[in-house]
Formats: C-alpha cells, structure tokens, sequence
C-alpha cells in the first residue's frame, strides 16, 4: 500500500551526485550574479579576498563533515551526527534547528524569484509584471522544487548536477571573458585589505556574507540512505563540492571586481543583480539574457535541492519517532518521502506569504535570509562538536589535532560570523532574531520531552 514503506532507495547515487548536490545547493549561478552584493558591501574592492578567507572556513567544516560521516551516514545528515555524537537531546534539537534553517531557505529561495524577477525584467529589460505576481512565482519555485524531488532521488540529483554544471560553467566563462577582454584590469591588490572599509575588519564582514554563498554545501549529507558506499561517499562528496564551489566563487568574485572597478565596488553593492549588468557590459544583451536564465533556473535547481534535503531529515526524524509518524512515509513507486516534502514545501509557502504581507517584499526576503543563516550556524557548530563524541563513542583513535583541535576553530570562526550576523542591527535583523530564538527556546523544551520519549521506548 502507498506510503507504508520507511526506507529510501538505497544504493542509488554515486559520488558525482552527490558532489552536485552540494554545488547546486548554493546556488551558483544566482550567488555570483546577486548573493555577493552583501559581502561587497563591506569588503569592497577586496571582495576576492573575502571569498578566499571563506572558502577556507568552508573547506575546513568539510574536513570535518567527511571525517564524521566516514562513521554516521545515513539520511538523517546532521541530525544524525548531533545524536551519535552528543546524544538524543543534542541530536533532537540539531534536527530541530535544521528544520527552521532548511524551511526558512525554502522561503527566501522563493522569495528571490517572486521578489526579484519583476524588479530585474523592469531595470535591466524594461518589461512590467504585475504586482500581484510574486504570489504566483511563490508558488511556482516551491511546487516545482517539490515534483521533481518527488520525481524520485536519481531524477532530482541529477537534475540538480546537469543544471548546476551548466551554471559553473557558462558563469566561469564569463568571468574569464571579463578578465581577458580588458588585460589591464588585471590586478593581485584584491587579494590584500587595501580596498575594504576599515582594512581587514570590511574583509571579515564581507566573509560574514559570502559564507552565506557556500552554506548550500552540505545539502549532501542527507543522502546517506541513498548513496552507494556512502560513509565513502557522502564525505568525500561534501569535500568535492566545497572545493568546486571555493574555486568558483574566488573566480567569479575576482572578475565580477576588477569587471567593475575596484575603487567602485560600492556601487556595486547597491545594485540589485550587478553581475547581470556586467555581463551585459561585456558581452552584450544576449550575454545578459543567457545569465539571467540562469539566475533564474540557478534558484529553481536550489529548491530542488532544499526539498530533497529537508524532506529527508524530516524523514529520518519521523522514523525515530521525534516527530509525527505519518512523515516517515514513503512514496511505494518512488521511494521519496513525499509527506514530509509536501509539508515543508507547504509551511515554506506560509512562511514566505506573511513575510511579504507583513514586512513587505524586501524585508521578507531579508527576513527568511537572516533567520536561515542563523539557523545554519548554530546547526553547523552544534554539528562540528560532535566529532570528538562519535570518536570516543566508537572506541576510535582521538587525533587531537582532527577531531578536537579542528573542531574547535571551526566553532569559534563560526561564533564569530554569528555573532557578525547582528553587525546590522535594524528591524528586520530585530525580528528575524526573535523568531531564532522563539524556535531555540521551543526546541530546547521539544528536545528534552523527546530525549525522555525515546528513553522510556529504550528501556522498556
């Protein structure tokens, strides 16, 4: 019978699914050509400096995430880490907070395209939609991520790597196009403080923003289920990815600045989409047409992405009994977790509908960004603790260096852009830091009555 069965396909994807996973789930395409802005903001000039520093902090949680998931794969992905490592009260409220970072991203997925797309086809092509429009682009993004990630876990991820690929390249293609058309504009003074507000302090803020850019690159991890050899697989996936995705955004953000001018990086923070008008700058309005329909499709992919690996905790989660049992069930013909889907996609569309009508559109958009981002930070430093746990839980080997020392600057580097996340303090930030909290304070007493639920069905 249709939704009785509680086990994902396994054996299904290999290492370059999951490598696209990760990629597509940052959004390339429509980091490069937008998402950046925030970081220019501060680090200016120096914005390639920000994404090297970034990218380094990346790369370093990726060490992490494959040397945890060589020993918890599966598809509860941090979830999953939290509770072997630190236990069920650490690992309820890890998935707790996953929730709200994956849901809240759903809705500014959605809310970059209902948002954007009519003020970007008005400044930049001078076509006119109307108003009421972003309701239905709103549901479009979200419907369109469910189905395919209904479709089934090969279709969707490949789908997400055919489009993720597509968005690398031609967006590496135009940075290159920008660099050599014009040799003179060539300069290694954005990889030094020199342009940043305030010196390297702009350059620490503008990595505040630009982690944002990369935080899609452990959607992989709960596709653990799903993955041939994937305590393997899922790891040196996510280390791909961080790879992949470091390498082109220190690309794109070098020749996105030099592309625009160093000492006029400003103005390109208050642009909505600069790296359209750059590219029509350059190449022309077919060059902007083209990077504009990957924007588009780059955020389309994303919910793609989003949905998959949200349903999956949610899933898991379900399956252990932490939440509603009937979200545990599984499509009989297609083996995705298509409640838990529909009901994310459906709490997304809520979430993202009163944020317009109450904040307005903009302010919803920085809304669900905020609140995303901070549910991300505190879901990977909770995550990172966990390694030294699953070590001594295993009876492994501790190298102090790797599982604890490693760990260690990770969190403090990412208390750090927590902390930076409030540099901005207006009411939005003042709201969305609210509802962070709300949801803490709920899922630090939802993890507790959880932790004695699954204690009593242990010990009985």
């Amino acid at each position: 019978m249709q939704g009785s069965v509680k086990t994902l396909k396994r054996d299904t994807l290999n290492v370059y699914d999951v490598i696209f996973q990760g990629v597509a789930g940052s959004a390339p395409a429509g980091a490069a050509v937008a998402t950046l802005t925030g970081s220019a903001a501060f680090a200016l000039g120096s914005l390639p400096l920000s994404a090297v520093v970034a990218f380094v902090i990346v790369f370093i949680n990726a060490v992490i995430i494959n040397r945890i998931s060589r020993h918890v794969a599966g598809a509860g992905g941090y979830y999953a880490y939290s509770r072997e490592g630190l236990g069920n009260f650490a690992g309820i409220y890890t998935g707790w907070m996953y929730i709200l970072y994956q849901v809240m991203s759903l809705a500014f997925i959605g809310l970059s395209i209902a948002i954007f797309l009519p003020a970007l086809l008005s400044s930049v092509f001078g076509i006119t939609i109307p108003s009421y429009s972003w309701v239905i682009l709103l549901i479009i993004v979200l419907a369109f991520g469910y189905f395919v990630s209904f479709s089934g876990v090969k279709n969707s991820v490949r789908y997400a790597m055919v489009m993720a690929s597509l968005e690398v390249a031609v967006v590496s293609a135009i940075s290159i196009i920008i660099i050599i058309s014009k040799p003179t504009i060539n300069t290694f003074s954005v990889f030094t403080p020199v342009y940043a507000s305030h010196g390297f302090t702009g350059v620490m803020l503008g990595v505040l923003f630009m982690y944002t850019a990369f935080t899609g690159f452990g959607t992989a991890t709960p596709l653990g289920e799903e993955a041939k050899n994937a305590k393997k697989v899922i790891g040196r996936g996510v280390l791909a990815s961080a790879v992949v995705l470091g390498l082109f955004f220190i690309l794109a953000s070098y020749a996105f600045t030099v592309g625009w001018g160093p000492t006029k990086m400003l103005s390109y923070s208050t642009e909505l989409v600069p790296g359209i008008i750059l590219t029509k700058d350059y190449i022309g309005l077919i060059g902007a047409i083209v990077i504009t329909a990957f924007f588009i499709n780059s955020l389309f992919t994303d919910s793609v992405v989003f949905t998959n690996s949200l349903s999956r905790v949610v899933f898991s989660m379900s399956r252990d009994n932490v939440l509603p049992g009937i979200l545990s069930s599984v499509h009989s013909e297609r083996r995705t977790p298509h409640r838990a889907a529909g009901l994310m996609v459906v709490i997304a569309f809520i979430i993202g509908t009163v944020s317009v009508v109450t904040l307005g559109g903009f302010n919803a958009f920085l809304f669900t960004g905020i609140a995303s981002t901070l549910g991300a930070l505190a879901v990977h430093m909770i995550a990172n603790a966990s390694l030294p746990g699953i070590v001594y839980k295993l009876k492994l080997k501790l190298n102090i260096a790797a599982d604890v020392i490693l760990p260690a600057i990770s969190i403090v580097i990412l208390a750090f852009v927590f902390y930076g996340s409030f540099i901005s303090i207006n009411s939005v930030v003042i709201i969305a830091s609210i509802t962070f909290v709300v949801w803490l304070i709920i899922g630090l007493i939802y993890s507790y009555l959880g932790r004695k639920m699954l204690y009593h069905e242990n010990i009985q």
